[in-house]
């Protein structure tokens, strides 16, 4: 994530608050109307988020909830041929 800066040109929008019948527990959704830098190509998506808080209101937990094929889609290149393997591998 230090590299997303000097990826996407980042605006988020529409902020909204759910209600929630745990104090500790806040749902936020917003709207992504991004540029992917290395393509020009439109990142836009809804994300969600989820925070746990404590008694301090200090973050315990965080949760983000958004479409990895749209990152992609916005990221490839226009020219990549279709037959180049795209897969994405994530460690654990």
């Amino acid at each position: 994530m230090s590299s997303f800066p000097d990826t996407i040109d980042a605006r988020f929008v529409d902020l909204v608050f759910h209600d929630t019948v745990d104090p500790s527990l806040v749902i936020a959704e917003f709207r992504s109307t991004c540029t992917a830098l290395s393509t020009g190509k439109p990142y836009e998506q809804t994300c969600i988020s989820v925070f746990l808080t404590n008694d301090q209101a200090l973050i315990t937990h965080d949760m983000d909830s958004w479409n990895p094929l749209v990152a992609i889609e916005a990221l490839t290149p226009v020219e990549t041929p279709a037959s180049e393997d795209l897969s994405v591998t994530f460690s654990g």
